[in-house]
């Protein structure tokens, strides 16, 4: 039972690629300010290789979360999908960040916009329609993370099942008290 549900959480982060309306598309990314305090906020799953354990996702080079993976490349990853009940929590760690032309020019022309603010993410603004774009100098990038550690929770009666799958037990996995 526990190899099935390692494969149906490899099988919904496959399905959330493929699937824009899948609820693990958009996930809870959690990494560590300079002060030590947790810093969550919402990314789009953009590619996860079932393999090598890998997931990836794009973000502003100059976005908050970019100075935190470099300060401390660990970090939280939660999926929730409400239908299903069920909860995947990965701990991964930065495995490497790439500026990549290529990539943005392939984006949607209104995915461009979120690579191509003029300001940085988070800097104080007149208001939205304020923001100016620069599309020829992009900040975009692609993170891909090494995925260290899967629990997988799904609420259920009569018993809800939890189990611990970690790499460097070869992902054979354990149940633990829901």
């Amino acid at each position: 039972m526990l190899k099935a549900l390692f494969n149906d959480s490899k099988k919904q982060l496959v399905s959330a690629i493929k699937h824009k309306k899948h609820p693990f598309r958009y996930f809870a990314l959690t990494t560590l300010a300079s002060d030590g305090s947790p810093h969550s906020r919402t990314v789009v799953l953009r590619d996860f290789d079932t393999d090598a354990m890998t997931l990836t996702i794009y973000t502003d080079f100059r976005s908050p979360k970019m100075k935190e993976l470099v300060n401390d490349p660990r970090a939280e990853l939660l999926f929730y999908d409400s239908n299903q009940l069920l909860q995947l929590v990965l701990k991964a760690q930065l495995l490497n960040s790439e500026v990549s032309s290529s990539h943005f020019y392939q984006l949607p022309e209104q995915s461009k916009k979120d690579y191509s603010g003029k300001d940085q993410p988070g800097a104080i603004i007149k208001g939205p329609d304020k923001v100016q774009y620069d599309f020829e100098v992009p900040h975009f990038t692609l993170l891909k993370f090494q995925i260290l550690q899967l629990e997988y929770l799904k609420l259920k009666r009569p018993n809800h099942l939890r189990a611990l799958f970690e790499a460097n037990d070869n992902w054979s996995g354990k149940f633990i008290a829901p």
